[in-house]
């Protein structure tokens, strides 16, 4: 988390602080809210609060709440590994340009197109040429699936100048 982060977390954390303590029993005299320490490890900030209600005995009933947000990395392996959606795409079909992953459709597809039926002219790194009206955008590959989907293509433009 960069410290430019850090002020927008913390607020939300103290945002987040507040809200759970609007569900506990109401002010009182001699009640009092405090936020603690704001700590930050790497992708993890935690603030602690407390929130003490008086109680007619003279004592304090203490809330003490902790709230954390963790960043983490996720890699879509549901979507991008073994068996997945990417994974039974036609290998034949698939084309890959700067880590991003595109299917032509099947001329039986019916009347959906991917890109709204626009032309794209596509070169592969084998050597083959291929016009589709029907290409389908299967999204970046993350850093962790680039080795299973190489680069296998580059758009190119077609004759006449028209630009895909």
């Amino acid at each position: 988390m960069s410290n430019r982060e850090l002020p927008a977390v913390q607020a939300a954390l103290w945002a987040g602080a507040l809200a759970v303590i609007n569900g506990l029993p109401r002010e009182t005299g001699g009640t009092s809210r405090e936020i603690g320490e704001f700590t930050e490890d790497g992708a993890r900030t935690t603030a602690t609060s407390t929130y003490k209600v008086a109680q007619p005995d003279g004592t304090s009933k203490v809330y003490t709440l902790t709230l954390a947000v963790e960043q983490s990395v996720d890699e879509h392996d549901g979507r991008w590994g073994p068996g997945s959606q990417a994974d039974r795409s036609r290998p034949g079909a698939r084309v890959v340009v700067d880590a991003h992953l595109y299917e032509i459709g099947s001329a039986s597809a019916g009347g959906f197109r991917g890109f709204s039926g626009r032309r794209f002219d596509i070169e592969f790194n084998d050597g083959r040429k291929v016009t589709t009206r029907n290409l389908w955008d299967h999204g970046v590959i993350p850093p962790k699936w680039r080795d299973r989907y190489p680069d296998n293509a580059r758009f190119v433009q077609p004759e006449g100048g028209e630009v895909a």
